[in-house]
């Protein structure tokens, strides 16, 4: 969490040094007449320092008034995933109140632990929460998976609150704990059902109910490519591989290749593009496991080892399941592999 604490009064840095003497890497800004040792100044009006203050951080406690908070960050407020956590504690520390981005934000569990730092009482004001249902997107968060709609999020959310049957079907083993409040298929209720959770990384998914898809991120990528292989080249060698096997592109956790591709500047930009990590596999970790792998010795003189693609995916999978073996694509190799997830 790195949390920034604004106040504007003598009393506020009071609390705030409070705070960080327990969160020593937190920031306070405060008025610049007040500014002293290691507190930040905050340059003209607040509301006009917000974009700073949400570029910078992603946890803003304001110790002041609900309302003049409100004031100030209501014109930079952009959406539940991009909005940093916005919390608000009065100037005697008594209560914490939760009050923008309390789910995927990360704002309800940051006031509920900094409450307990400091034996403040947190107000939390979420329906979910207040009734003791999981909302799906931290069902999504807690599974790691990716929300394909919002919108159909919210709707699903909704029905749980209001105590209707929601069912799930899921191609990942999950605690029974975390699907306590919701309708297996094999329950006689299901048939019941208002809507229902589909938990898979299948790009086509059909329901005759309200539902919502979470999409599982467990998907590696093993790429090799020939040098000066362009971006958009790329990124259409694993579209088609991943339309081909009905995979959404949302799946994709990591792309995978060799160490001789670190610099390989196609491969950097897709991922960047897919805003995943490239995760590079050194030649003697390939070498102690190629054996397993087809090789090529033509790719083994120019390189070191016979195989790229499949023994990068394998390893960056931590040895999951081949959903597709090395397949070429105009100078272009793909290996597709899935991560068991727990």
């Amino acid at each position: 969490m790195k949390l920034a604490i604004i106040t504007l009064t003598k009393g506020g840095i009071i609390q705030a040094k409070r705070i960080k003497s327990y969160k020593n890497n937190a920031d306070i800004y405060t008025l610049d007449k007040y500014c002293i040792e290691e507190l930040y100044a905050i340059e003209g009006k607040l509301s006009e320092y917000m974009p700073v203050l949400f570029e910078k951080y992603d946890t803003l406690l304001f110790i002041m008034a609900t309302g003049v908070v409100v004031r100030s960050i209501s014109k930079h407020i952009k959406h539940k995933t991009l909005d940093p956590a916005i919390l608000v504690m009065d100037e005697k520390g008594r209560f914490i109140i939760s009050l923008l981005s309390g789910h995927i934000g990360g704002a309800n569990e940051a006031a509920q632990s900094l409450a307990n730092l400091i034996g403040a009482q947190p107000v939390i004001t979420t329906a979910s929460d207040v009734k003791g249902v999981i909302p799906i997107d931290m069902l999504a968060i807690r599974l790691k998976c990716y929300i394909d709609n919002m919108e159909d999020a919210k709707d699903i959310t909704s029905l749980l609150v209001n105590e209707e049957p929601v069912g799930i079907e899921t191609d990942i083993s999950i605690d029974p704990e975390i699907l306590k409040g919701f309708i297996l298929k094999n329950q006689k209720e299901f048939n019941s059902i208002k809507g229902i959770v589909n938990i898979t990384n299948k790009k086509e998914v059909k329901s005759s109910y309200k539902s919502v898809q979470l999409v599982p991120q467990n998907i590696v990528i093993g790429i090799g490519c020939r040098r000066g292989i362009s971006r958009n080249k790329i990124l259409e060698a694993i579209n088609l591989s991943m339309n081909d096997l009905n995979l959404h592109i949302k799946s994709i956790k990591a792309l995978a290749t060799i160490d001789v591709k670190r610099d390989e500047i196609g491969i950097l930009d897709a991922a960047k593009c897919l805003h995943i990590p490239l995760t590079i596999i050194d030649r003697d970790r390939i070498k102690r496991i190629e054996s397993k792998f087809n090789s090529s010795d033509f790719v083994r003189k120019t390189i070191g080892v016979g195989s790229v693609c499949e023994p990068c995916g394998y390893i960056v999978s931590k040895k999951g399941k081949c959903l597709m073996r090395k397949k070429a694509y105009e100078g272009i190799t793909i290996s597709i592999w899935k991560e068991e997830m727990n």
